[in-house]
């Protein structure tokens, strides 16, 4: 019975100093940009009733599709081909590959 009993002790005794050392982090953060970001989302989307593509890129810390097309539109302005069809082809090695 003792070896039950000390195996019991031992294991409530490592449980709670896990909980104490994962949980004493958690505790002290404050929120990051990400949150405050998610809670504008919510308020814009609770203002207006119905949540959009770019609303929910937004929510999720993505890049919106009106953020992508802006930019493939200065890209095409700079004179960039889209894709990888402004890639430059690569000459195979001398001797062939190993």
């Amino acid at each position: 019975m003792s070896k039950r009993k000390s195996l019991i002790f031992t294991s409530v005794i490592l449980a709670v100093a896990v909980f104490v050392w994962t949980s004493g982090d958690a505790l002290a953060q404050e929120k990051g940009t990400k949150e405050v970001a998610r809670e504008q989302v919510a308020k814009d989307v609770a203002a207006k009733g119905k949540a959009t593509v770019d609303d929910v890129a937004k929510y999720l810390g993505k890049v919106t599709p009106s953020e992508q097309k802006a930019a493939a539109k200065r890209a095409r302005q700079l004179g960039l081909k889209p894709g990888i069809a402004g890639r430059a082809a690569q000459a195979p090695e001398p001797g062939g590959t190993r």
